[in-house]
């Protein structure tokens, strides 16, 4: 299988899949429900057309060499004017949501702010709701990139990228899969770090989430509350070995989605599968304890029995509503983590 060389960076086409996984919004007349295609998916260019597998001569899964096929079903390039410049007109399949007008505006899985073309802003009831000359997604990022490397500081850096995830996960995605050499280490590591000790200092909006001694007896229906019915992935912390900085808490959110949103650049999987989440046990850091701006259970960390129940009705409720879904323990204390890998890594999906 050939592979394109705009995703030289990523292998495997994760490239491809992270942004197929992001796009444009468009309607069905039918249901009468907005889908999201990916408008601004770059045309990438390849020395072969692949096919799925049959046994026959260039059947499914085979490349077939461009001098077998007519020159006018080569793949086509990208625009170069109007409201289409630097996007295809090639088919995509759209994912469907049921949301429209200011609803996707302010839903940043959807969102592309500017980059909506004037037929996704009849069909989904926004026209009007936005400046009228359309920017598409490579002047956003443009935008973007040149307010990023105009600041020296790195957790200020993580800021403006943060700010864009929390509007338009769309040009969010676009920046990590095109400028993943520059953007790794301010989403993750190092600033990961500082960004975690500021979490809530500076948090604006609900991402993830969180699980308590309050929710015993309420987890098997309380992940219902989460709003995406198909989720893959999900990375869980209990913030009590956050890098190198020890107990952080609650403010250890930052860590599963830094991570994420690695996953989702790098590996393909698409933003509206992953979870990010904390189990928050409490904490035993004496300044988060005395902190009134900290956002988690201000309590000394859960131990023994009861620890394990709570963790243990977690897992329980995931696995019942999303039964194959992939659970990554991250940054547990050494105490914890090799019990509970021992405990699960024989009977699901788990590391």
């Amino acid at each position: 299988m050939m592979i394109s060389s705009a995703a030289s960076l990523l292998r495997r086409g994760a490239a491809r899949r992270a942004i197929q996984s992001t796009g444009a919004v468009s309607a069905t007349s039918t249901t009468k429900k907005a889908s999201v295609q990916h408008s601004f998916f770059r045309s990438m260019n390849s020395a072969s057309t692949i096919v799925e597998d049959d046994d026959s001569d260039y059947g499914f899964g085979k490349s077939v060499p461009d001098n077998k096929i007519p020159e006018e079903f080569i793949e086509e390039g990208e625009e170069t004017i109007g409201e289409w410049t630097g996007c295809t007109r090639k088919f995509l399949a759209p994912l469907s949501v049921s949301q429209s007008g200011s609803e996707i505006l302010n839903n940043p899985l959807f969102n592309k702010f500017t980059a909506f073309k004037s037929g996704e802003r009849d069909r989904l009831h926004f026209r009007g709701l936005l400046p009228p000359r359309r920017v598409n997604m490579k002047i956003q990022k443009e935008r973007v990139l040149q307010e990023i490397r105009a600041e020296p500081s790195m957790i200020r850096k993580h800021i403006i990228l943060e700010d864009v995830h929390d509007r338009n996960e769309t040009l969010y995605h676009r920046i990590l899969v095109d400028h993943m050499v520059e953007m790794a280490p301010i989403i993750y590591t190092p600033t990961v770090g500082q960004a975690c000790k500021e979490f809530a200092m500076r948090y604006r909006r609900p991402r993830g989430m969180y699980f308590c001694e309050e929710d015993r007896g309420h987890m098997a229906a309380m992940v219902y509350n989460w709003p995406e019915k198909d989720v893959h992935v999900i990375v869980v912390t209990d913030g009590s070995r956050i890098l190198g900085l020890g107990d952080l808490g609650a403010n250890g959110m930052g860590i599963p989605i830094g991570k994420l949103s690695l996953y989702c650049a790098a590996g393909g999987i698409a933003p509206h599968r992953v979870l990010p989440v904390v189990i928050d046990v409490g904490t035993d850091n004496e300044e988060l304890l005395n902190d009134k701006f900290y956002l988690g259970v201000q309590k000394p960390r859960l131990q023994g029995s009861k620890y394990y129940h709570l963790v243990d009705e977690f897992i329980q409720a995931v696995r019942h509503r999303w039964p194959n879904v992939l659970i990554q323990f991250e940054d547990f204390s050494s105490d914890k983590a090799q019990k509970l890998l021992n405990k699960y890594r024989d009977d699901i999906l788990c590391f």
